[in-house]
């Protein structure tokens, strides 16, 4: 592995510009590409989407299968859609080049629960190209689920697992408070969720990465999504949610074996949300009580995570991998 990694940013919305900042700060690692399909944004000076004044010589191209090829990265830096079969060509285009990809694709947490046969695609096709590839992020990829796995560190057993957290939407960017449902009414909430594609996603992926990092031999994962409405008008930088309207959602997930959840995992998001925190437990010996006050800020955290996965993805076994697979991450230079 090189001792700087030669990185292509590819996704830049808010995360995505984010990453790329965060890459350019580092010593060791090489921003030397960026791709995103807006057409607004191609062509233009990276420079110009970070707000900064000096140029960075990165001109944003809009075919990142044609910029893979031509730029050879040791690395992609993937941020773009949450569910699996729409960022498959991307990623194939990554393997293809012989890049090593770090995303932040939801659904790539635990591919195998959702998508069998597309996993084992992208498994393959890694392996076969002595590549690795890795989806994470702070949630899913962290607070609620590889951070149970590393507190039972100091444990004997575990019996049970239990992961809150509570997030206030108004501290997040745009996307995520349209994608709670932040300002809809109570049933054009209900039908969003019906549609499958609306919401946080990868609670179940969160459940089953708990479930195999702590051996809780689950045999079903079921979760559950209601709205939380405003109790008083409440304005973010990017909207207005009225007193009786949507201000976000809470999620839980449970992991059952037989009738008993021994995992569960309780998310709170919505605009206003007091005491914002993250909180493990562990029911074992001895039991472990984790608790980050003020919570896990989750957009300046995902950059981290993101970009400080790099050198481990790059170090990993080729193949599909878990954060269960490779060394934790820490701080990179």
């Amino acid at each position: 592995m090189p001792s700087v990694l030669r990185v292509l940013s590819f996704g830049l919305g808010p995360i995505g510009l984010a990453a790329a900042r965060l890459v350019l700060q580092k010593t060791s690692l090489q921003l030397v590409g960026a791709v995103d399909a807006d057409p607004a944004k191609a062509g233009k000076d990276l420079a110009e989407l970070l707000g900064r004044e000096e140029p960075t010589g990165i001109v944003v191209a809009g075919d990142g299968a044609a910029a893979l090829q031509q730029l050879r990265p040791d690395v992609m830096l993937h941020c773009t859609q949450s569910y699996l079969p729409l960022v498959k060509e991307q990623l194939l285009a990554a393997i293809r080049a012989g890049a090593d990809v770090v995303s932040s694709t939801e659904e790539l947490l635990a591919p195998e629960l959702q998508h069998a046969l597309l996993a084992k695609e992208l498994d393959e096709a890694a392996t076969a190209a002595g590549v690795s590839v890795l989806g994470t992020g702070v949630n899913p990829g962290f607070a609620m689920d590889f951070l149970a796995v590393v507190a039972s560190a100091v444990t004997a057993d575990v019996k049970a697992v239990k992961c809150l957290r509570v997030v206030d939407a108004a501290t997040r960017r745009q996307p995520l408070q349209k994608k709670i449902g932040a300002g809809l009414a109570k049933g054009e909430f209900q039908q969003q969720v019906a549609t499958g594609k609306f919401g946080h996603v990868g609670m179940r992926e969160s459940v089953a990465l708990v479930a195999r990092g702590l051996d809780l031999r689950v045999d079903r994962i079921e979760q559950t999504v209601e709205p939380v409405l405003a109790p008083e008008d409440h304005k973010t930088p990017f909207l207005t949610v009225k007193e009786g309207q949507v201000a976000g959602l809470r999620n839980h997930g449970y992991g059952y074996v037989g009738k008993q959840a021994v995992v569960h995992l309780d998310l709170s998001m919505y605009v206003g949300a007091p005491d914002p925190r993250d909180e493990i437990q562990l029911e074992g010996t001895p039991s472990v009580h984790m608790k980050f006050v003020g919570g896990i800020p989750g957009d300046e955290a995902t950059a981290a995570i993101l970009v400080n996965s790099l050198h481990g993805v790059a170090a990993a076994a080729p193949g599909l991998r878990s954060v269960l697979d490779i060394a934790p991450p820490r701080l990179c230079r």
